[in-house]
C-alpha cells in the first residue's frame, strides 16, 4: 500500500510516493517522542519539587537539632556553673580543715607523716583550678578523689581529736593559772620579811591580793581534802589532783566547797579574805608535789593549749 501525494505549482504538478509502513513508524516515532519528552519534563519537574521539599524537612530538621544540642549545652553548662560552686565551697571548707589539721598538728606536736594537712588537693581558693569537663571525661574519678581525701582528713581530724582530747583532761588536773582573775602577787615564794614578826622566814607560797569576797577558784580538777580553820592559815581549802599534786588556798573570807566534794577547774572554790595570819585581804596559794612544797611561779605562768578556766 502506497500513499501519494500531489503538490501544484505553476501550473505544474508533482507526485510522492509514501510507503505506508515508514509512514507509520514515523508516526509512532514522533508520539513516542513527544509523550517521552512530556513525561520527563513531568518526572524533572516533580523531581525537584520533592527534592525541594526534601531539602527544606533537612534544613528544619538541622535548626531543630541545633537548638537541641545549644539547649543541652546550655543546661549542661549551668549544672557545670553549679557544680563548680558547689566544689569551690567545698575547696573553702577543706582549707579550713586543712588549717585548722595544721594547727592542731603543731599545737598537739603530732607525727607530721602521720598527719599531713600541708598538702590538700586544691578545687578553688589560692591554686584554685579551672572546673571544666567534657562529656566521657574523669568528672567522676575527680570527684571521687577528693572524697577519698576528706575520708583521710577525717579520720585524721578524729586521730588528733582524741589525742588532744587525752591532753586537756590532763590540763584539766594540773595546776595552773592564777586563782583569781583580778589582784596582784603582794609576796612571792622564799625567803622574806615576815609582815606580822617582822623576821625573816620562809614563805611556802605566793600571795595575791584583791578586795574581800574575790572568788578564788581551783587551780585544776580534783577531790577536796581539807576545808576549814587551820592555824595561822585561817579558812584553808586544800584540793588534791592527779601525780601527787596538791593545792592549797588561804586566808579565805569564807569556802564555798566540803571535804570529799570533787571540783572542776576553773570553779570557785572560796571568797577572799583576810582570816589568820594575814595582815589584808589576799590568798595565799601553795602548791604541793608527794606533800612537800614547790614553786608555784611555775604553775602561775604555765601557759595552757587546751584547757580555759
Amino acid at each position: 500500500m502506497q500513499i501519494i501525494i500531489f503538490r501544484s505549482n505553476k501550473n505544474k504538478s508533482k507526485s510522492y510516493k509514501i510507503n505506508i509502513l515508514l509512514f507509520s513508524l514515523f508516526i509512532l516515532f514522533s508520539c513516542s517522542l513527544v509523550l517521552l519528552m512530556s513525561t520527563s519534563s513531568l518526572y524533572m519537574y516533580g523531581y525537584k519539587k520533592g527534592y525541594k521539599e526534601l531539602y527544606e524537612d533537612r534544613i528544619e530538621d538541622l535548626d531543630y537539632y541545633k537548638k537541641e544540642i545549644s539547649r543541652i549545652r546550655d543546661e549542661s553548662q549551668i549544672k557545670m556553673d553549679f557544680f563548680s560552686q558547689k566544689l569551690i565551697s567545698i575547696s573553702s571548707e577543706i582549707d579550713k580543715i586543712n588549717s585548722l589539721g595544721n594547727k592542731l598538728s603543731k599545737l598537739a606536736k603530732l607525727d607530721k607523716k602521720k598527719f599531713d594537712f600541708k598538702n590538700p588537693n586544691y578545687i578553688g581558693g589560692t591554686n584554685k583550678v579551672n572546673i571544666e569537663f567534657e562529656y566521657n571525661s574523669n568528672f567522676e574519678n575527680y570527684l571521687n578523689n577528693i572524697m577519698v581525701d576528706l575520708d583521710s582528713k577525717h579520720q585524721h581530724l578524729i586521730e588528733a581529736y582524741k589525742i588532744i582530747n587525752n591532753l586537756e583532761m590532763k590540763e584539766q588536773f594540773f595546776p595552773s593559772g592564777l586563782p583569781s582573775k583580778k589582784g596582784y602577787i603582794s609576796s612571792d615564794y622564799g625567803t622574806r620579811l615576815n609582815p606580822r614578826t617582822k623576821k625573816q622566814h620562809f614563805h611556802k607560797g605566793v600571795d595575791i591580793a584583791h578586795r574581800t569576797e574575790t572568788d578564788i577558784r581551783s587551780l585544776a580538777a580534783g577531790k577536796v581534802t581539807f576545808s576549814g580553820k587551820k592555824y595561822g592559815y585561817g579558812n584553808l581549802v586544800e584540793i588534791s589532783h592527779i601525780n601527787g599534786y596538791k593545792t592549797r588556798y588561804a586566808h579565805n573570807n569564807r569556802n564555798l566547797v566540803k571535804v570529799g566534794e570533787h571540783v572542776k577547774k576553773g570553779q570557785t572554790i572560796a571568797k577572799m579574805g583576810s582570816t589568820g595570819h594575814s595582815t589584808g585581804p589576799h590568798v595565799h596559794l601553795e602548791v604541793l608535789k608527794n606533800n612537800k612544797n614547790i614553786n608555784p611561779n611555775k604553775f602561775i605562768h604555765y601557759k595552757e593549749r587546751f584547757s580555759k578556766n
